[in-house]
């Protein structure tokens, strides 16, 4: 199980395993700003949160998340 503690962390997951590569300023960009994101990323990057790290994330919120910083504070607090 891989930790997800950082930002530095979840920039790693991005890029390396999501094929998304954001910077860290990026992470507060809203998705229908973000460049090249769309659903089908979203879709990937909780499938490996949640296999990389254990935490279920909830649909309905990941659903209602507007950044890719939302998504991550789900990922850390679980």
């Amino acid at each position: 199980m891989a930790a997800l503690a950082t930002p530095d962390d979840y920039l790693g997951i991005l890029r390396d395993l999501v094929g998304f590569p954001v910077t860290p300023e990026e992470l507060g960009t809203p998705f229908d700003q973000l460049n090249g994101w769309d659903s089908v990323h979203l879709l990937k990057l909780v499938t490996v949160i949640e296999r990389e790290t254990q935490v279920r994330l909830p649909v309905t919120r990941v659903l209602e998340a507007r950044s890719l910083n939302e998504v991550f504070g789900m990922a850390v607090t679980g």
